[in-house]
């Protein structure tokens, strides 16, 4: 209970609730089979009845544009939530007559069993949270450094995440793995591409020169690393390789035409600037709406769209200004002025 008062007082959290240990109240309809026989109404008959009154049936369906949606019928929330109302259901015999639920059957709110729930042979108890207007990663840290500054464990007890939040855990471990394979991936096409391991490792610079723009945006927005964050820095690999492969390409064509290494070095960055910027520009304006949202879904949409912003300004702004200086220092060796 302490546990569940301090998650509520999350910013963040919503709809939270804890999963019932002792017996939960149950409406219980028992039929008397002796005056159901004396009526000629079948068992089946009334547990239809009751099963179509509180749970509803599908009665049609309503067409939305293209889309279909089945209409339920059933009793009103207070008719529902109400014994009596239950028991005044009217059934109908088969030999017209109109007899009332309660008169054939039991009708009552009784305590069902408690039960005890257990992963791995130890007991456990959930409290469940649903996530709106913050990522995940943040919300959980906050909790835990709550529970464990806030609240004494009797001994034996722990506190484990779980959900969501666990398979997005599973997610990150996969792209610890993912992405480095990515990158080494990436620099052997391009060294392939340029036969060259000095211009390889010049354009594979674009990557952390994009990082630092997307942990920047992170840390200003006060967001945590999640696996959409995590995903926007993959995409800021394609977009930070493109931009080196570009430009660098642009250079090395001027170069291969007889110009000198400043000349082409010049004229290449400045060939390349207006095409650089406009994809940069583009991409981040279209990013706008998902770094602005706060509804259902931003806890997704807004780490992704923070990375990918952030990376886009410092990539662009940087591979403008330091791989043509690199690509000069690189290249002094190999081509004279």
């Amino acid at each position: 209970a302490e546990i569940e008062a301090l998650v509520k007082t999350v910013e963040g959290t919503r709809g939270v609730a804890m999963e019932q240990i002792g017996g939960e109240a149950q409406l219980s309809v028992r039929p008397d089979r002796d005056k159901l026989a004396r009526f000629g109404i079948p068992v089946s008959q009334v547990m239809s009845l009751v099963a179509d009154s509180i749970g509803g049936r599908t009665a049609g369906q309503v067409i939305k544009g293209n889309e279909r949606y089945d209409v339920y019928v059933r009793l009103g929330e207070k008719y529902r939530n109400n014994v009596e109302a239950i028991r005044n259901l009217i059934l109908q015999a088969p030999s017209g007559a109109w007899v009332k639920l309660g008169d054939v059957a039991k009708v009552a709110i009784e305590t069902g069993p408690p039960s005890i729930r257990r992963d791995d042979v130890q007991r456990r108890l959930v409290i469940q949270s649903n996530v709106e207007g913050r990522d995940m990663g943040s919300l959980v840290a906050e909790l835990r450094q709550r529970i464990n500054d806030e609240i004494d464990m009797p001994p034996g007890y722990t506190v484990v995440f779980g959900g969501q939040f666990e398979s997005q855990e599973r997610a990150q471990a996969r792209l610890m793995i993912v992405v480095p394979l990515s990158l080494g991936l990436i620099f052997l096409l391009l060294y392939f591409a340029f036969n060259s391991v000095g211009q390889a490792l010049l354009i594979m610079l674009n990557v952390p020169l994009a990082l630092i723009g997307g942990i920047a945006g992170l840390y200003i927005s006060g967001l945590y690393l999640s696996v959409p964050g995590s995903i926007g820095f993959i995409t800021l690999l394609g977009v930070a390789v493109l931009n080196g492969v570009v430009m660098v390409s642009s250079i090395n064509q001027r170069v291969e035409d007889g110009n000198s290494v400043r000349d082409s070095v010049f004229e290449g960055a400045l060939s390349r600037l207006r095409p650089v910027l406009m994809t940069a520009i583009t991409s981040a304006l279209g990013l706008i709406p998902l770094l602005l949202s706060n509804g259902i879904g931003s806890e997704i949409q807004k780490p992704l769209a923070t990375v990918v912003v952030g990376g886009l300004v410092s990539a662009t702004l940087l591979t403008l200004f330091v791989v043509p200086v690199l690509y000069e220092s690189f290249s002094k060796n190999k081509y004279k002025a």
